[in-house]
């Protein structure tokens, strides 16, 4: 048991990283791909030494999560070559922004301070713009390291995700940051669920079904009319999931006739993969029908109806 719990700690932390993963990708995306070219604000706004920087708390979270003295399998040895290229991608940004607050800041004082001295120049003066100069010489140099590693990170956390892919809360986590997803991978959304499951369509299905475990009917119910929609799709699953999601949304409704249709419905079809945990979620709401309707002649045959089909879940019978 205490290791179930430590699995879902360790998959719940993991899903924070991946949240922070994606909002330092699409910020340094945005800083170098933005109008206006790489400017010291634009990229101080991303990277700095407090949590502010979206860039520093992925690299607080990465630290937190991988850094292990055990090196044990291929997935911890992963792991533990993200955090050190995430780190090494942090102290390369942060050289990169003080390479361009000289350029922006110091360059342009010293030069009016230059313009107004009198006089031969102070051998400073030129100590200092020689430092400034190749300063400004090590910024291009700084771009290509920073966008060499974020490319780095990025494959690294792509073949992480292929290793999770069994974890609902990072399918889920993908689902919600969709947009982000779209910036962040090579090919998008659809391509790194066919990555991590082989087909669209499955990876479609499988965050319907981490969105059904979270109660998320009809967020599910449009996964997986998407789902349908391609090619590959498992026609019987989806059908099976969908009557699944209109009987639980129909019974938060306060329809409850219709929720008992659609839900034997799907009893009928033999359940989804996750039947146990669907079927006693379904009868635990089936037990409640009985305190909701009205104590009428159709009232009393909802609860009937909901008794039957609450005995049958309950059984085990799906």
């Amino acid at each position: 048991m205490s290791s179930q719990r430590d699995a879902a700690q360790h998959s719940s932390e993991f899903v924070q990283l991946l949240r922070e993963f994606l909002t330092a990708s699409s910020d340094l995306s945005e800083v170098f791909e933005g109008e206006g070219g790489l400017a010291f604000e634009s990229l101080a706004r991303v990277v700095g030494d407090d949590p502010a920087s979206s860039l520093f708390r992925l690299k607080e979270r990465s630290h937190a999560l991988f850094r292990s003295d055990g090196l044990s399998s291929e997935a911890v040895r992963r792991e533990v070559l993200f955090d050190l290229t995430v780190g090494a991608l942090f102290h390369a940004a942060m050289k990169l922004r003080e390479s361009l607050y000289q350029r922006e800041v110091y360059a342009p004082r010293l030069a009016s301070l230059r313009a107004a001295t009198d006089g031969d120049p102070d051998a400073l003066f030129s100590e200092f713009e020689g430092l400034l100069e190749r300063s400004a010489g090590r910024v291009d140099e700084g771009v290509s390291e920073v966008r060499i590693l974020a490319v780095q990170t990025r494959e690294q956390f792509h073949r992480m995700l292929i290793e999770r892919a069994d974890e609902r809360g990072v399918v889920r986590c993908l689902l919600r940051r969709r947009t982000l997803v779209e910036q962040t991978f090579r090919g998008g959304f659809n391509a790194l669920l066919e990555a991590m499951y082989g087909e669209v369509s499955a990876g479609l299905v499988e965050a319907a079904r981490a969105l059904l475990h979270s109660a998320y009917f009809v967020e599910a119910s449009k996964v997986l009319r998407e789902a349908a929609r391609e090619a590959k799709a498992s026609s019987a699953e989806i059908d099976q999931l969908e009557r699944y999601a209109e009987g639980m949304q129909a019974f938060l409704d306060g329809n409850y006739a219709s929720s008992i249709a659609a839900l034997e419905a799907w009893a009928d079809l033999g359940g989804p993969q996750d039947g146990r945990r669907f079927a006693r979620r379904a009868a635990s709401a089936l037990s409640r029908v009985g305190r909701l309707v009205d104590n009428d002649a159709e009232g009393a045959s909802i609860v009937d109806a909901a008794k039957q089909l609450q005995g049958r879940l309950e059984s085990n019978s799906v």
